[in-house]
């Protein structure tokens, strides 16, 4: 059975979520690390800033002086510990599209026994990297995300105690509306337990690299106290959990340096065989699954996935981004493993024709040959996926909404 349980989450005071609050650092430029630390004091970038500032430091120094930096924002009110809690999260865009969903603790033992289930290949070096991270700091301030099918009971305790007014309430660092609910009523808490484990599984839509390395920390801190019963802190993650009909999946695309010596109407001629090349008069973006787009020559294609061979094998040939790996990367570039090659470049989209523009751009600079676009994965194809096992090629989703640093986080002392 899938274990979902409340925890003492650290979150902002609520005159203080708008400025502790960060997007994960991945996503900020070098300056804008720079005006953060330098200008927002209650940032939880200075929470961090031994991490980020002080290279010369060794990581015990810069680690230990993040913890108490943390143990700091305690004691002064910005951040505040609350008692055994779910929460109810939901972020809207500009556009005021809404995604909702749960916020607890998942046991890591449900990862290993393949109830919450996978769909993607990580590196073990990055891995290494936040494990070490976590085994100082002992702090999880970014969730993992996951998700199910759509569940009325679930959406239906959600639904419901967003009619109350909020914990929390701001605008974001990314511009959007967040709003969360601390779920304490013991009644909806057992309602919404109850409800989430009786799903046969859940799935990681976003952060396997996070997951795998509290994977490396559960284990390590097992073999710190050998005696573990269990249900310490560090046999669990922090993660949202949302339904998979609230989630925006966008495209990730493919640029290429060179085409393996080929012309381009002898490369074409070469993909034929497994696509119906068509030429299109203006810049196109997939209309649907198994169309994909290229542009190739100062043209733009068209190329669909001959019936034949939509669907084989089963589950990984409903991706797109397999077919192509399979049908054109490995046979006709040459590329064995794309992660690693410096031929292609991976690129995130927009969810339409912008992303194709910008592609464009870069093919017609000179810096690459040709541009692939793609049909946005469905969560259905993920979820089937992740049943059948398999693991989809890098970069074949693009997930959002993208969640804030610190919102929640997991004190794994506790």
């Amino acid at each position: 059975m899938i274990e979902f349980k409340p925890f003492c989450g650290v979150r902002p005071a609520k005159n203080k979520a708008s400025t502790v609050t960060t997007k994960n650092l991945d996503y900020y430029l070098k300056e804008e690390i720079s005006h953060e630390l330098n200008n927002t004091p209650e940032s939880f970038l200075n929470i961090l800033k031994p991490t980020i500032e002080h290279k010369e430091w060794s990581d015990k120094e810069k680690y230990h002086e993040v913890r108490h930096n943390f143990q700091e924002f305690l004691k002064e009110g910005i951040l505040l510990k609350d008692k055994k809690s779910y929460y109810i999260y939901e972020q809207e865009d500009a556009n005021g599209a809404v995604t909702i969903g749960v916020i607890g603790i998942i046991s890591i033992d449900n990862v290993r026994n393949s109830q919450i289930k996978k769909h993607e290949n990580t590196l073990g070096e990055r891995e290494e990297i936040f494990a070490n991270h976590l085994k100082a700091i002992h702090m999880q301030a970014d969730p993992i995300l996951l998700t199910f099918p759509e569940n009325q009971s679930i959406e239906l305790i959600m639904s419901m105690t967003t009619r109350h007014t909020p914990t929390l309430e701001f605008i974001g660092a990314d511009d959007h509306t967040h709003r969360l609910w601390q779920v304490k009523d013991r009644l909806i808490m057992q309602q919404l337990k109850s409800a989430i484990e009786k799903l046969p599984s859940l799935y990681v839509a976003d952060g396997h690299h996070r997951l795998g390395s509290l994977e490396l920390y559960t284990d390590y801190m097992r073999e710190q106290e050998p005696d573990f019963f269990g249900g310490e802190a560090f046999n669990y993650a922090m993660a949202v959990i949302v339904p998979g009909n609230f989630l925006k999946v966008k495209d990730y695309n493919r640029l290429i340096k060179d085409l393996n010596g080929y012309t381009p109407i002898e490369f074409l001629e070469k993909i034929s065989g497994v696509f119906s090349v068509i030429e299109k008069e203006k810049p196109y973006y997939p209309s649907g699954k198994h169309h994909i787009s290229l542009y190739l020559d100062g043209k733009f294609y068209a190329l669909y996935v001959n019936q034949e061979y939509r669907g084989i094998p089963k589950a990984l040939g409903e991706l797109d981004t397999y077919l192509w790996e399979e049908h054109i990367m490995k046979p006709v570039l040459e590329v064995g493993n794309s992660r690693k090659s410096k031929r292609v470049k991976f690129k995130k989209g927009t969810g339409n024709i912008d992303g194709i523009l910008a592609m464009k751009e870069m093919v017609d600079s000179g810096e690459f040959v040709a541009a692939f676009g793609f049909y946005p994965v469905s969560i259905n194809d993920l979820i089937l996926v992740a049943d059948e096992n398999k693991m989809m090629p890098p970069k074949s989703t693009f997930i959002e909404p993208k969640f804030l640093s610190a919102l929640t986080t997991f004190d794994l002392t506790d």
